[in-house]
């Protein structure tokens, strides 16, 4: 009988180990492949979102100003490509804010004034006009990253997230950011009803009321969980009808330490900067093949030429190092791998789709293709 208790003991040591391990190491040794997506004369900045289903096949996009160029992810070749029009009867009155891609190529485009244009390919089948003022009643809304701003939960029920930030504060020596703000997420119907709006604050302190990517809000939408996680916390919370109804603290193995960006005032103008040993969170992504889900987060920058002060000369300027975690269903840790990009480049997408993570290179051989590297996801499942 004593014998039996110890190898229980034993098998549960065991197993406690086996699902304690955890895969760490650099992201460049897991590196099993690459693709050059095309990219023609006229085609600007390509930022690729997250791929959505085609004649049931998986394909993944980029928006860039209203521009939605769709691509085979295995072979880089262009499938097709569209262009919102920006005026006439079909564009989006008050202009466009933003928009994204999902299946059946059905395309959404919003503005922060509550206009909202569905599109089936190039084709305009509705126009929606969500009432603001009954949302918020003061202050001014954004919309962040297309990649987390409009989310389809079924046919008739739609999200929207929003950034309160007001960039132009510093002018009136307000803080940009209202911290007892709560309306980050509404959801609204095919007519243009509100259904809710969500009540919760952001997890900082006073030091953040004017940091300007705090209200950045991070969202994810997998298996029917819409997901959401502030640039500045380890906290991911579970929404349903604008409420949180879970909460998770996401573990991991190497430390991470939040300061809130600082505005540097140079007479009627500035700069928000970014301590350099302050991680931030960039994005949260997912695969349905493998069923795993991955947070970007920045966690160290290396500035040189300090002086430059501009955000768009300073681009390419500092030396970013990355975290990549890499989690299971139940947001349980598998793997963190480490990334940097050297002065001269920058991470400009990544993207995951058909059991691979998609980033771009450092460097780019040629203006007639975008070059990424590729690592196979089914090596992190166990």
């Amino acid at each position: 009988m004593k014998k039996l208790f110890y190898l229980s003991i034993i098998g549960i040591l065991i197993s406690c180990s086996e699902k304690a391990e955890v895969i760490t190491g650099k992201l460049e040794d897991f590196i099993s492949g690459e693709v050059s997506f095309e990219r023609d004369e006229k085609t600007g900045f390509m930022g690729f979102r997250e791929p959505i289903l085609i004649d049931g096949k998986e394909v993944v996009y980029t928006e860039w100003n209203g521009m939605f160029q769709f691509f085979d992810a295995q072979t880089g070749s262009r499938l097709t490509q569209f262009q919102l029009p920006k005026e006439g009867p079909n564009s989006l009155k008050g202009g466009y804010h933003g928009g994204k891609a999902f299946d059946g190529l059905i395309l959404i485009a919003a503005n922060n004034i509550g206009n909202v244009n569905f599109y089936q390919s190039d084709s305009l089948f509705r126009t929606l006009k969500l009432d603001m003022n009954s949302y918020v009643s003061k202050g001014y809304l954004e919309l962040p990253d297309p990649e987390n701003s409009l989310h389809i939960l079924s046919e008739n029920e739609f999200e929207i997230t929003f950034d309160p930030f007001e960039i132009m504060s510093f002018r009136t020596k307000k803080d940009g950011l209202d911290l007892e703000f709560g309306s980050w997420i509404g959801k609204f119907d095919s007519l243009g009803n509100w259904l809710c709006k969500s009540d919760f604050k952001a997890p900082y302190d006073e030091t953040y009321a004017n940091s300007i990517s705090a209200g950045k809000l991070l969202r994810l939408l997998e298996n029917g969980n819409s997901w959401a996680m502030f640039p500045f916390s380890d906290s991911l919370y579970l929404i349903k009808d604008c409420k949180i109804i879970d909460r998770k603290k996401l573990d991991g193995l190497t430390p991470k330490t939040y300061f809130p960006e600082l505005f540097i005032e140079n007479g009627n103008s500035g700069s928000w900067e970014k301590p350099d040993n302050s991680a931030m969170n960039k994005h949260l992504l997912y695969d349905s093949k493998t069923n795993l889900r991955v947070r970007v987060t920045l966690i160290n920058q290396i500035r040189t030429k300090p002086e430059i002060k501009d955000i768009r000369q300073r681009m390419f300027l500092n030396e970013t190092t990355y975290l990549l975690s890499i989690y299971d269903e139940a947001w349980n840790l598998k793997a963190e791998l480490e990334f940097t990009y050297p002065v001269g480049s920058r991470l400009e997408n990544i993207f995951l789709s058909s059991g691979y993570i998609y980033l771009n290179k450092s460097e780019q051989k040629s203006e007639d293709e975008y070059e990424f590297h590729k690592i196979d996801l089914s090596r992190f499942i166990n």
